[in-house]
């Protein structure tokens, strides 16, 4: 019992130890930016501690509906382990983007769809806002976007609006509209933009909307079908490989 005792003693101040380096090699900032219309959209951005690097491969994530940028398991710490930036973006109505103009709480339960429709926007909020503080770095040129259902629709919303396009863009469950975000039109825009979605085992409505959207798509357009039986984020939690996965899809893009 002894032994047993010091062995996972051992194996916890491993863990601490490199967690601890980990975050030592990582600059982490909560960015706060304000929508056209006051609300507060808030996100993590956190990108290697390199001394004297400018320019940084990022990744920009946006999670499912009902859920938050906290819900992406060991994602962010597989694409920082490949010396990525990683921005999780908390949509409107989510974790900590909940205050609107007059400081009220405001539950993405309670949007309309007209709200929705900012979605995209917002995410540009946050890039210029990111801009204007660190203007000394560069994130947005060499760029990908990891996206969960209506995170995915607005991804590519957001995309299309950006002078420099993402290199790939990672669809988990998309859909064709969601909350009246509808994507094909922009996907056609998104020229040297290649596409991977990612189904789980049963999930018969996103794989109708895959033969749907990759008629869309000006170039790759790959699938991928979970183990799992889940949709959206929750793939991630129940299928141990899939965040190691997309990892790897996206490094083929970022240099």
């Amino acid at each position: 019992m002894k032994r047993i005792i010091i062995y996972i003693l051992t194996l916890f101040l491993l863990f601490i130890n490199i967690s601890a380096n980990a975050a030592e090699n990582t600059v982490k900032k909560e960015i706060k930016a304000i929508a056209e219309d006051g609300f507060n959209i808030e996100a993590t951005l956190t990108y290697p501690k390199v001394k004297n690097k400018k320019e940084f491969p990022t990744v920009i994530l946006l999670h499912s509906l009902g859920y938050n940028s906290q819900w992406w398991e060991t994602l962010p710490s597989e694409l920082s382990a490949k010396g990525y930036a990683v921005l999780a973006i908390d949509l409107r109505g989510h974790g900590a983007s909940i205050y609107n103009s007059k400081l009220t709480k405001t539950s993405w339960k309670n949007l309309k769809n007209s709200a929705y429709a900012k979605y995209p926007d917002d995410v540009l909020a946050v890039i210029n806002k990111i801009k204007e503080e660190y203007p000394k770095l560069t994130f947005f040129s060499n760029w990908a976007i990891v996206g969960a259902d209506i995170g995915a629709s607005t991804g590519i919303i957001a995309a299309d609006k950006m002078p420099i396009h993402p290199k790939t863009i990672v669809m988990i469950s998309p859909v064709v509209k969601a909350k009246g975000l509808y994507i094909p039109v922009n996907m056609a825009h998104l020229n040297g933009v290649d596409f991977l979605s990612i189904s789980g085992t049963d999930d018969i409505m996103t794989k109708d909307a895959e033969i749907y959207l990759m008629r869309f798509a000006q170039d790759e357009f790959a699938t991928f079908t979970s183990e799992s039986k889940s949709t959206g984020m929750l793939m991630i939690k129940n299928d141990p490989g899939l965040a190691k996965m997309i990892a790897e899809w996206v490094g083929e893009y970022l240099y």
